[in-house]
C-alpha cells in the first residue's frame, strides 16, 4: 500500500464514513455506495490533501479508487 493511498483511505474512512475493511482500489465507487455527493466530496479532498484537482464530472460511479490513485501519483508534487 502507498503512502498516498493510506493517507486516501483515512481520508474517505473519516469523511465519508466507509468502512476501513470495505476499501479497496478494485472497487467500484457503485459498489461502496458513494453517491454523487460524496463523488464531489472526495474529489476536495483530494484537492485539499494533495493539491491534485480532479474535475467532479471525471468521477462516475463507475470509477474505483485505483482510478484516483493513478492521477494523484501522476500529478502530486513530491516534496
Amino acid at each position: 500500500m502507498s503512502a498516498h493511498q493510506d493517507r486516501l483511505f483515512a481520508l474517505v474512512t473519516e469523511k465519508l464514513g466507509v468502512a476501513p475493511e470495505d476499501l479497496d482500489t478494485a472497487a467500484t465507487f457503485d459498489a461502496l455506495d458513494l453517491d454523487s455527493l460524496a463523488l464531489i466530496e472526495l474529489s476536495v479532498i483530494v484537492q485539499k490533501e494533495f493539491g491534485v484537482q480532479i474535475d467532479e464530472t471525471a468521477l462516475t460511479p463507475d470509477n474505483t479508487f485505483a482510478d484516483v490513485l493513478s492521477v494523484i501519483d501522476s500529478k502530486a508534487v513530491v516534496a
